[in-house]
């Protein structure tokens, strides 16, 4: 296989901006950026998040079985990158009615409750039934509106 042709067939795949809430061991809010998210299912609703196999946030989410997917809004740049950088102190969150944090001000956000846990490759591919959602304003921020790569 061509490896510079499959990054770049790949890297067409087109994906959203998301921060993924969880908590800690401790009760503290944790978050992630990540970009790899899809529905799976209407009834029940169902959705696959790829989650890096060697990341506090998976290691979270097996122990609690919970997540939130906050869906990053147009503009919101700075948003993804204090997240990427670990100062989520920059980042204002709210808190879901069960207590995962969610960014404010997003396009929406929703949270899952795990069902399993595919251990496949470099990434775990965590499928989650939605429990809650909520609907914010403005419009999903793709990735590439980062300027950011991902996939390949």
């Amino acid at each position: 296989m061509d490896k510079k042709a499959k990054k770049a067939v790949l890297q067409m795949i087109p994906y959203g901006a998301y921060v993924v809430g969880t908590k800690t061991d401790e009760g503290s809010d944790h978050l992630m950026f990540g970009t790899w998210l899809m529905q799976t299912s209407f009834k029940p609703p169902l959705v696959a998040f790829a989650l890096s196999e060697d990341s506090r946030t998976l290691a979270h989410v097996r122990r609690s079985k919970a997540f939130a997917v906050s869906f990053l809004a147009d503009g919101m740049k700075e948003i993804a990158e204090s997240v990427v950088d670990g100062s989520f102190e920059k980042v204002k969150t709210v808190h879901s009615a069960s207590g995962l944090p969610v960014v404010d001000g997003g396009a929406g956000w929703i949270e899952c409750r795990t069902l399993d846990i595919m251990d496949r490759g470099d990434h775990r591919i965590a499928l989650a039934e939605v429990v809650d959602v909520h609907q914010g304003s403005g419009k999903l921020m793709p990735l590439e509106a980062l300027k950011w790569h991902y996939g390949g």
